[in-house]
């Protein structure tokens, strides 16, 4: 699908959520990505700042991709690693979250927390990083904590405090964006 050059050169924050998805799904340009969206199992998403950085029109040309994965994260990233050539390193085996490294990209797989997306997304840092593209068909925008509404605002909105202080992490994460 050709998507309005009006569209393509700016934030699409103000679209319904099926053109926004379409728009994103240009944008990712996930045909230039090192392996298929098909090798991911079913269920999985792009979360973070891809997703964020999509919609603002901001993506670099190799963006660093972040996907939750229902399950088998590590053996996920080892795998498409090995097809590749590539390298991976696990970066927590106890939440089962891997980073698969090839020529200049960087790809973090994390296994779901909790029982379905949705409770991966309320346990993230903020509202604009807890949007997920799912590869549904056709592929669609998820965002149950409001992180669009926090985008056309310009405005950053922590998901939880709780979840910040879980990780003061993440607080630093707050002063980049």
């Amino acid at each position: 699908m050709h998507i309005s050059s009006t569209f393509s050169n700016r934030s699409i924050l103000e679209g319904d959520p099926s053109f926004l998805a379409k728009v994103l799904w240009q944008r990712l340009n996930p045909e230039k990505w090192p392996f298929s969206v098909d090798d991911l199992p079913v269920g999985s998403a792009l979360v973070g700042g891809a997703v964020r950085d999509g919609l603002l029109n901001r993506l670099q040309v190799r963006p660093d991709l972040d996907f939750v994965v229902p399950s088998d994260a590590i053996k996920i990233s080892q795998d498409i690693s090995r097809r590749l050539g590539a390298t991976s390193v696990v970066l927590d085996s106890q939440r089962d979250i891997a980073r698969l490294v090839f020529d200049g990209w960087t790809i973090d797989f994390a296994k779901q927390m909790g029982s379905n997306l949705e409770e991966d997304l309320w346990r993230r840092d903020f509202r604009l990083n807890a949007i997920a593209f799912r590869f549904d068909s056709p592929p669609r925008i998820f965002d149950p904590t409001g992180g669009l509404r926090d985008l056309k605002q310009k405005i950053l909105v922590a998901v939880n405090e709780k979840n910040l202080l879980e990780d003061p992490l993440r607080t630093i994460r707050g002063l980049r964006l």
